[in-house]
């Protein structure tokens, strides 16, 4: 072998090298939840593995704050039998405040819980030995290997995120359902803390009163963009598909479809699209099949009261 072959053999081999190095062979994923979420991240947890074809491990982190004793242990043990890796990390989620008064979720005006709003610290609450992770709401599904995704070339940002428009800005801001964070940038930039702040500062803004809609009604969405205006990397839209009552086609990808507005598929709303239908598929094939039937019978019972008290009301004006 002359020498000129050997060098272009080494050469390629350092290439190959370089780009297995460059791939992550540990996906970082959280979510931030309270007790009243625990089945629908398990389900989103259900979705991510039944869709793993690469070498990599799962690493979840559960940012909780009244999470059971039992269901965290059939969600270590759900995931440990699957051959993945899960960490609990107990939080107050009372820990962004200013001065005497609390983020509680009733300055949310009910939209998202005071938990939600924990995801802006995963930076200081997630071990020091990790460098980057992917934030993920727990109304998501997940219809492919996420390598791809966690491997994003987030170029000289410190947050990837998709597209999606709403009031805070005048152009298109980020959803903040699906986050990719550099976490090593997010510490260095001491991000976390400026966002902290800027709710010091203006914390009256992210109130909701009877008599007034908030300024930031999307809380820490309308937060990470205002703090990393145009320092946000945009994620393909794949990675963060809106979905909703109005979404009749299912769009021919592989990715997250995420269904953030209010009417969530274990709702079962009666006008339910095909969207909706690959969430119950997903739901039907999972071990969790048992919880579809106790999540059904909660609405009918809610449907059923609502409808007994709104006749009640009917037969009290026909009576007056």
């Amino acid at each position: 072998m002359n020498l000129k072959r050997k060098i272009i053999l080494i050469i390629i081999s350092l290439f190959f090298i370089i780009q297995t190095r460059c791939f992550a062979s540990d996906i970082n994923i959280a979510f931030t939840i309270d007790n009243n979420y625990y089945i629908y991240t398990m389900l989103a947890i259900n979705s991510i593995l039944k869709n793993h074809t690469s070498d990599t491990t799962y690493n979840f982190y559960i940012v909780e704050s009244d999470l059971s004793d039992k269901n965290k242990a059939k969600m270590k043990k759900y995931v440990e039998d699957n051959g993945q890796k899960i960490e609990f990390i107990n939080v107050n989620p009372d820990v962004i405040v200013r001065g005497e008064d609390f983020f509680a979720s009733e300055y949310l005006g009910g939209r998202i819980s005071s938990m939600g709003m924990v995801r802006i610290l995963l930076p200081e609450l997630l071990p020091e030995s990790v460098h980057r992770v992917l934030y993920l709401d727990g109304d998501i599904l997940v219809t492919a290997d996420l390598s791809e995704l966690y491997n994003f070339d987030l170029k000289e940002n410190s947050t990837g995120m998709t597209k999606r428009k709403f009031d805070v800005v005048k152009e298109p801001g980020y959803n903040s359902g699906v986050i990719l964070m550099d976490i090593d940038k997010w510490r260095k930039e001491k991000i976390s803390k400026q966002m902290l702040d800027y709710i010091n500062n203006n914390f009256e803004k992210f109130l909701c009163t009877d008599k007034k809609e908030a300024v930031h009604r999307f809380a820490d969405q309308d937060l990470i963009n205002l703090i990393l205006y145009k320092k946000i990397t945009t994620l393909p839209p794949n990675w963060n598909y809106y979905t909703g009552p109005e979404t009749e086609d299912i769009p021919d990808f592989k990715g997250i479809y995420h269904y953030c507005n209010k009417v969530k598929p274990w709702l079962f709303p009666k006008l339910a699209t095909k969207i909706y239908y690959v969430y119950y598929k997903y739901w039907n094939e999972s071990p969790f099949r048992k919880y579809k039937y106790y999540c059904s019978l909660k609405i009918i019972k809610s449907r059923y009261v609502k409808n007994l008290i709104g006749f009640a009301k009917y037969l009290k004006i026909q009576k007056n």
